[in-house]
């Protein structure tokens, strides 16, 4: 009996969870007397990656015996294992960001039928992963936690977030400027890089300027993670960068007379990503700031510096209290069990460019978000009601925030 593959994830590359094309696996069987196929599916974050889920796979339609062929989609069972990270906390450094990227296996044991005994065979054993199985990837593979849009899909290429120059992309569609105030936490996603060549020092570069353009200082976040070479699957991707102004005070980069900054990955021979530029602006008593999880399940933040509007939706169940014998103004009548109480709040962007009304639109692709309320981050539902507003020239404007707290507040049982 013989496994052999048609098709395979490639290992050289990083896997998007849900990206343009389905991570599939195919293969072919020789076996005459071949029933079906038990496929472990293998999940993990180490080289020998543990057993998660096993599937009973049927022959392909019109194919059995010795010619059968068998197709599996794994993207299903392996976005259950990837998970978001809003970092919460001011990184001085960079993340590896563990829980956004998995490496995955398959092991393929053949199920047959004994035309002696008319048994079922196999040489799969559900409490011992270690049984050699007739057929698997070789190396492990790598998929990442991102989402494309169907907009975007036709266009996304996975090796355009490869660093290997001043071209690649961070794993965010922030504006190349953008605003920040003070104190504030931001990040930016870095997929992969080439990881042929060891040692070429791969660093965060911060360049701080002040208002009439010049120079102020330099300062370098080295990424050892990326000092190691590789062949075939890759090594520490999908990193998370510290951008935000906080960030940058907590490495130890002063902002004093900072008008606005840069911020990109380079290495010894070079450029090796984008640049996103930083402009510092005042904050205000009503700004709203809000986090939420990307398309490529990295975090974006953006201060809604707009009017801000407030309301407290209630709704109580009653029950009706029996009267008594003699009259009393307080006796009987329905009384309230208990109050539940949600807030809810309307924000405002100022007016916007197109690039800036893409980046915000992405929120709106997971709805998972969080307000930043005094350093605290409470989880919201972003309602259905959200929407753009734009002028007689279809040109975006505003951009208007309806959410509300996931946690309700619920009074006293009466």
């Amino acid at each position: 009996m013989a496994i052999t593959f048609t098709t395979r994830p490639s290992s050289s590359i990083p896997h998007a969870v849900k990206g343009k094309d389905e991570i599939i696996v195919k293969w072919t069987s020789n076996s005459a007397n071949i029933v079906s196929c038990i496929v472990s599916i293998n999940v993990g974050d180490t080289s020998s990656t543990p057993r998660f889920s096993v599937v009973s796979v049927q022959p392909d339609k019109g194919t059995s015996g010795a010619t059968s062929a068998f197709t599996l989609v794994l993207n299903d069972t392996l976005e259950n294992q990837l998970f978001f990270d809003v970092v919460k906390t001011t990184l001085s450094t960079y993340d590896l960001d563990a829980s956004g990227h998995r490496e995955f296996n398959v092991q393929i044991y053949e199920v047959t039928l004994n035309p002696t005994t008319g048994q079922l065979e196999t040489d799969y054993i559900p409490n011992d992963s270690s049984v050699p199985s007739d057929g698997n990837l070789g190396s492990n593979r790598l998929v990442y936690n991102t989402g494309i849009d169907v907009l975007s899909k036709n266009a996304f290429d996975v090796t355009d977030y490869e660093l290997v120059s001043d071209t690649k992309k961070f794993l965010n569609d922030t504006p190349t400027i953008k605003e920040i105030e003070l104190n504030q936490t931001e990040y930016l996603g870095a997929l992969y890089r080439d990881g042929s060549t060891p040692n070429l020092n791969f660093k965060i570069e911060y360049l701080t300027y002040n208002s009439s353009d010049a120079l102020l200082n330099t300062d370098y976040i080295d990424i050892t993670d990326w000092d190691a070479a590789y062949s075939g699957l890759i090594i520490d991707p999908y990193i998370t960068i510290p951008t935000g102004t906080a960030n940058l005070i907590a490495a130890g980069i002063s902002l004093t007379n900072v008008a606005y900054y840069t911020v990109r990955i380079i290495n010894n021979n070079g450029d090796m990503s984008e640049l996103k530029r930083y402009n510092i602006i005042g904050s205000c008593t009503h700004d709203v700031r809000i986090h939420w999880q990307n398309k490529y399940g990295k975090r974006d933040s953006y201060t809604f510096k707009g009017n801000k509007q407030e309301s407290i939706d209630h709704k109580a169940s009653t029950f009706m209290k029996a009267k008594g014998l003699v009259y009393s103004t307080d006796d009987g009548g329905f009384r309230v069990l208990q109050n539940t109480s949600t807030n809810s709040f309307t924000v405002y962007s100022k007016s916007l460019s197109r690039e800036l009304y893409h980046f915000l639109g992405d929120m709106l692709i997971n709805k998972r978000a969080f307000v930043e309320i005094d350093g605290s981050y409470y989880p919201i539902i972003i309602e259905d009601g959200t929407f753009f507003k734009t002028d007689e020239r279809d040109m975006p404007i505003q951009f208007v925030l309806n959410y509300s707290l996931a946690n309700q507040t619920k009074g006293l049982k009466g």
